[in-house]
């Protein structure tokens, strides 16, 4: 099931592609444990400093978890909660990454395809874009944890609206809810994310970890008034060479080069 993760890497970028185009990159039970080694090891890797993720073809991002699975793999409280702990798995994978991450959203996310999404740093959408999460109309019922990530994004109406009516979000009303950060025509998705992650892998990855990790603590802590005070007291970036780099750059009036230490 590995190979249906592809991750290719270009220049400062990698990009896994989640490759089941005709099941619109419904994600399965195997796959769903795949994914916290692959982003692991791009995280482990000093070359990459952005990854993106993305759905093969352009009918979907993923249309949610593969339901053919659930009558071997959700059949039992034992073994739903197994199955919900390996979405968890890799929803945390991603949002624990060091490194900032992009999911691309042509046509469908739904479902576990949606829950996953939210847990990258940003999410960009082309016009085709449609996001719903049906778990009313299959009887299932999402958790507090991946309910919370959710209400962090789009808040409580929306996250109320997408569970009780489980209706589709085109692109434009996604982006209003806050689930995307951009919407593109789909000739310009490609060039615009690129232009995006070239921008951020040209940044300093000091500054990106600080702020992905100042970020997290906020969505967990819920106020600055609850995070503990360990975390508050970050050693300063000021004594990393990023900082110094940015300096020289500025003074020299050149592009900085960042080493990311």
């Amino acid at each position: 099931m590995k190979d249906e993760l592809i991750v290719e890497r270009s220049g400062a970028a990698a990009t896994i592609t989640i490759d089941r185009p005709e099941q619109r990159n419904a994600i399965s039970y195997d796959l769903w444990g795949h994914f916290p080694g692959v982003l692991a090891e791009l995280d482990a890797d000093p070359a990459v400093r952005v990854v993106l993720l993305t759905g093969a073809g352009d009918r979907a991002f993923s249309a949610g978890a593969d339901i053919k699975d659930f009558e071997q793999t959700r059949s039992s409280p034992e073994k739903s909660r197994d199955y919900r702990k390996r979405v968890e798995m890799a929803c945390e994978a991603l949002a624990g990454m060091s490194k900032p991450t992009i999911v691309v959203v042509r046509g469908y996310c739904i479902g576990g395809g949606l829950e996953f999404a939210i847990h990258a740093d940003i999410r960009v959408g082309d016009e085709t874009a449609q996001l719903s999460l049906p778990a009313a109309k299959r009887g299932l019922g999402i958790g507090h944890r991946m309910l919370s990530r959710l209400e962090h994004l789009a808040g409580a109406a929306n996250t109320s609206y997408l569970l009780l009516s489980a209706r589709m979000l085109n692109a434009r009303d996604a982006k209003a809810a806050g689930l995307l950060n951009e919407v593109v025509a789909p000739v310009d998705l490609d060039s615009f994310v690129e232009g995006l992650a070239t921008d951020i892998a040209e940044s300093s990855p000091m500054s990106h970890r600080n702020h992905k990790a100042v970020i997290a603590d906020i969505i967990e802590y819920g106020s600055v008034q609850l995070i503990p005070q360990e975390r508050l007291n970050r050693p300063p970036l000021e004594s990393s060479e990023d900082f110094w780099e940015g300096v020289q750059s500025f003074k020299e009036k050149r592009k900085p080069n960042f080493p990311g230490r």
